[in-house]
C-alpha cells in the first residue's frame, strides 16, 4: 500500500508540474533568449534518455550548431520528444539535427508503429491520448508543453508519422546571429 502510494504521489507530482508549466506557457511567462549550443545538450540529453532504457539504441548525428532561446526549456522539449519515441516504439531512434536556412532544425525519428492520420491531427491537443492510452503511461501533456515552449521561443514543432514505418518528430528553432550568415 506505502509503495502504491508512493507512485500515485509522484505521478500527481509530475501531473501538476506539467499543468504549471503550461499554466506559465499560456501567461506568457518570458523565456530566457540567450545562446544555447545544441550538441552538448543533445549529448546530455541521450544520455539521460538512455538511462530510462539502457537497452535501447539511441543514435546522435548533429553537427555543432548554436540557437537562441531559454536552454532550460531546450532541453525540456527535448526529453519530451526522446521519452514519447522512448514510449511508443521499440526499435532504435536517431537524433538528427540540420540547418535550415536560419533554423535549426532537430529531429527523433522512431521505427515504432507510426500514428494513424485521424489520432496525428490531434497530438498537440491537451490531454489527447492515442489508441495506446491504456498501456502507455501519460497525461497527453508531454508534446502540448514542447509546442508550447517552442512556440514561445520563437520557434515550431511537427510531427510526420507513416502506419508501420515510424514518427519523427521535429524541432526548430531560430540559429543564433552570427550563425544565420
Amino acid at each position: 500500500i506505502l509503495g502504491d502510494m508512493t507512485e500515485e504521489g509522484d505521478r500527481l507530482i509530475r501531473l501538476v508540474n506539467d499543468l504549471l508549466v503550461l499554466a506559465r506557457a499560456d501567461a506568457g511567462r518570458s523565456l530566457l533568449n540567450e545562446p544555447v549550443e545544441i550538441l552538448p545538450m543533445l549529448e546530455e540529453t541521450c544520455r539521460q534518455a538512455r538511462a530510462l532504457d539502457p537497452e535501447r539504441e539511441i543514435l546522435l548525428e548533429a553537427e555543432p550548431l548554436t540557437i537562441e532561446g531559454d536552454r532550460d526549456a531546450i532541453k525540456q522539449v527535448l526529453l519530451i520528444g526522446l521519452d514519447n519515441a522512448l514510449k511508443h516504439s521499440s526499435g532504435p531512434i536517431l537524433v538528427k539535427t540540420r540547418r535550415n536556412g536560419n533554423q535549426a532544425e532537430i529531429q527523433i525519428r522512431d521505427e515504432g508503429p507510426g500514428i494513424p492520420p485521424e489520432t496525428l491531427a490531434h497530438i498537440f491537443d491537451r490531454f489527447y491520448r492515442g489508441e495506446d492510452s491504456l498501456t502507455v503511461p501519460g497525461f497527453g501533456l508531454g508534446l502540448p508543453i514542447a509546442k508550447s515552449l517552442s512556440e514561445n521561443m520563437g520557434g515550431a514543432i511537427s510531427m510526420e508519422s507513416e502506419v508501420g514505418k515510424g514518427s519523427t518528430l521535429t524541432f526548430s528553432f531560430p540559429l543564433r546571429f552570427s550563425e544565420n550568415r
